[in-house]
């Protein structure tokens, strides 16, 4: 006759150790296929492009040059316009001259067309005289003589008289006429926006 065997409570499993919840915490990463790969380079490389067109778009927008430096714009009252006849006056930190003409006020670049020399004004001889070259040119930087291709370059010229009237350069830079200069409130000269003068008869 068979025996019988008691059946009791199964035995306790056997505890688990560290190594075996480290295994079993283990995930696995599957490896960045080239399609991923390709596509996070994709987005970088558009970032860079949008994070430097932003920086460029800023540059462009804000201003290059302050007032009062080249570039920017000059601003001056009556006392600073030079009287008819009298010499032009030179102003450095703005590369220009301020010219009082028979015609009017003129604001002329400082640098002569033929090849880049600075011109003076010569009183004896009335008239600006580039060092380099010998051009010559009028009062109102129109040309006389010399290699220079065309007369001298203008900068825009807004004028503000007293009373209230404001007056401003045409497209080719003329003299703006001024009867007294007295009447005038104040002026701003654009050295940013330079006219170019056709070239000479």
């Amino acid at each position: 006759m068979a025996s019988r065997v008691a059946k009791g409570p199964p035995p306790p499993a056997a505890a688990k150790t560290g190594t075996d919840v480290a295994e079993a915490k283990k995930v696995k990463v599957a490896p960045v296929t080239r399609r991923e790969f390709l596509f996070y380079i994709w987005g970088a490389s558009i970032a860079m492009i949008l994070g430097q067109s932003t920086g460029i778009l800023v540059w462009f927008m804000l201003p290059r040059f302050r007032e009062g430096e080249f570039g920017g714009v000059f601003t001056g009252d009556a006392t600073k316009i030079p009287e008819v006849g009298t010499p032009p006056a030179n102003v450095p930190a703005g590369k220009y001259w301020l010219s009082n003409t028979e015609e009017g006020i003129v604001a002329l670049y400082k640098v002569c067309t033929h090849l880049g020399c600075l011109y003076a004004w010569v009183e004896t001889a009335g008239r600006f005289e580039c060092p380099c070259h010998g051009s010559k040119y009028e009062r109102d930087g129109t040309w006389i003589e010399g290699p220079a291709p065309r007369s001298l370059d203008r900068f825009t010229l807004t004028i503000t008289l007293q009373n209230g009237t404001v007056l401003t350069s045409n497209e080719i830079g003329d003299p703006i006429p001024v009867p007294d200069k007295n009447a005038v409130s104040q002026f701003t000269i654009d050295t940013g926006n330079r006219i170019k003068r056709p070239g000479r008869v």
